[in-house]
């Protein structure tokens, strides 16, 4: 009975392919908006949270927000935060633009003139390679202890920055001038992705240099990494309180766990993928009332052939069902048409944005099981209207 319904179905909606095709296009334009928002979203969120993870669940941001305050943190101050129990080391930052001058001299091989760039000057220790860098030279090496308790004049050039100034040129013992005073290249980053490309674009020097001999002021913000993150709470306290003490005041600073960043991303991000996934819901609802009405639409032109089927003794359930069955054949087909069309959006998007793709299986067939959903509510009122037809009335319709 069941195989003769689809058979029959499947004929019915051969008989009419372009009408099949324009109502099964409503439901796939639905499904594949669903899928391709939800998919992009997903993937866009992934690919944030990865970059945050990287960055760690383990960090604390502290930063001066009122410089009329105080202009920054001093180097002794740093050594309050460090001296938490807690804390196994700060990364301080500090970012200026400087006259960056090639310098031709003995070892330099490649060039024998002067020219001068501006670039952004970035004042770290050895914390801000294991923290944003990752250890990711590709030449060289990363700025030391030494490097920053001596004062010692050398860089590590971003990517971007080595390949304007040197081209593919290995120029590690060169030297350059920042600022009129000359530095050693020690290392090369390799291309730096995620919350931290601004290394690419810098001349990174210790930032005890950078405070000094190259006045870039005080540091306004640093990075502290946590060894326990089970007593991440009580350091960000003893954090706040050595803030206080130094402004002299609750206010003018601000000390950030990057876990509630990490959680208020996730927030956001599942607020917007649902608010997604609602508006593309009515372009799916649309699609449903597209299939009722083709459904009524066939209803009145089969009036005949029911009204025959059921002078032959068909029960009206097996009407009902056949028109049920129809319109969730469409629905079914629609979804898996939409669920690739929407999967290949998703995917030409990641390519050229630049996210990272992610494929869910649970999506598609949530997706396929809510378009037969849609197929199966949408096709109940022609269904019922063609089961309650009378014979007599149906057959004198001719």
């Amino acid at each position: 009975m069941i195989k003769d319904i689809i058979r029959m179905s499947f004929q019915n909606l051969k008989m009419n392919k372009i009408r099949t095709f324009l109502t099964t296009l409503g439901i796939i334009i639905g499904i594949a908006s669903i899928i391709a928002l939800i998919t992009i979203g997903q993937g866009v969120t992934s690919s944030v949270i990865e970059q945050l993870s990287g960055l760690g669940g383990n960090r604390v941001t502290v930063s001066i927000t009122d410089t009329k305050a105080i202009p920054g943190f001093t180097d002794s101050n740093l050594r309050e935060f460090t001296a938490l129990e807690n804390v196994e080391g700060i990364s301080p930052s500090l970012r200026s633009y400087k006259p960056v001058t090639l310098v031709p001299g003995e070892t330099n091989s490649l060039y024998n003139y002067v020219y001068t760039s501006s670039a952004s000057v970035m004042g770290v220790n050895n914390y801000y390679f294991s923290l944003f860098a990752g250890g990711n030279l590709k030449a060289g090496r990363a700025i030391n202890d030494d490097d920053v308790a001596f004062s010692t004049h050398v860089c590590v050039l971003g990517e971007t920055v080595w390949k304007n100034l040197y081209g593919n040129y290995d120029p590690i013992g060169e030297t350059i001038r920042i600022q009129n005073m000359d530095f050693v290249i020690v290392g090369i980053l390799n291309n730096l992705v995620g919350l931290e490309t601004r290394g690419n674009y810098s001349v990174i020097v210790p930032y005890t240099v950078a405070m000094t001999d190259l006045q870039m002021g005080l540091i306004t913000t640093f990075d502290a990494i946590v060894s326990d993150t089970e007593s991440m709470n009580i350091t960000v306290s003893q954090m706040s309180d050595i803030c206080a003490d130094i402004v002299g005041s609750t206010q003018g600073y601000s000390v950030t766990n990057q876990q509630e960043v990490m959680d208020i991303v996730v927030t956001i991000t599942d607020l917007i993928l649902g608010m997604l996934a609602g508006i593309a819901a009515i372009a799916l609802l649309v699609g449903g009332i597209g299939i009722m009405n083709m459904m009524l639409v066939s209803v009145s032109e089969r009036t005949t052939e029911i009204g025959l089927r059921k002078a032959l003794g068909a029960k009206p359930s097996v009407i009902m069902t056949q028109f049920l069955v129809e319109a969730v054949i469409i629905s079914i087909l629609g979804g898996i048409l939409g669920v690739a069309l929407g999967v290949s959006i998703a995917y030409v998007a990641s390519l050229l944005i630049g996210y990272k793709f992610t494929f869910q299986m649970t999506t598609v067939l949530l997706a396929v099981g809510f378009s037969a959903a849609v197929g199966l509510i949408f096709g109940i009122l022609p269904a019922r209207k063609a089961s309650k037809l009378n014979p007599i009335d149906a057959l004198r319709a001719q």
